[in-house]
């Protein structure tokens, strides 16, 4: 069983609001946020783009892992994910081994609409591609040990959402 000081990971398709939701959430539990994506720039000197064009998403999938690894006894943290990182048998396994995992469930519908296609989301080409990659995660996100509908709701709810579901207390 996770304890209360374990990182909070926060899973589940672009556009679902991790990021923003993410940094909510830390702030209101006076813990540290880091988002993964950004965490793996930083420690590959290299853009997601570049990561992509280069070694694939092989590539990027593995940088990912070694930033999860880096991240690995640290407590007190809320981490946000990149949409395939639970997708991924491997960084499961390290995301249920570290924590608790949080699915922030968004409709399709909603997430494309959020979404913008550009060199920092190289899977997301063309509808019938994003609706097939949702498809193939989704199996993944239902494995989470924790849902919250994210649909009509803003950041700040759903941050107190998580709280009530975790039995998060802030510091402030």
């Amino acid at each position: 069983m996770a304890g209360r000081d374990d990182p909070i990971f926060l899973i589940g398709f672009m556009g679902a609001g991790k990021s923003v939701v993410g940094a909510v959430l830390a702030r209101r539990l006076g813990w540290e946020f880091v988002d993964l994506d950004r965490l793996v720039t930083e420690r590959e000197k290299r853009s997601i783009a570049e990561i992509f064009a280069r070694d694939g998403e092989q590539g990027f999938r593995q940088a990912e892992l070694r930033a999860l690894d880096f991240l690995q006894g640290r407590r007190r943290l809320v981490i946000a994910c990149g949409g395939g990182t639970y997708a991924q048998p491997q960084g499961r396994a390290r995301i249920d081994g570290m924590g608790r995992a949080v699915w922030i469930d968004l409709p399709l519908t909603a997430a494309i609409e959020r979404c913008a296609p550009g060199p920092e989301r190289p899977l997301l080409r063309d509808r019938a591609q994003v609706e097939s990659l949702y498809r193939a995660r989704l199996p993944a996100y239902r494995g989470a040990p924790y849902r919250i509908e994210a649909v009509h709701v803003t950041p700040e709810e759903v941050a107190g959402r998580i709280m009530m579901l975790l039995g998060a207390a802030g510091s402030g």
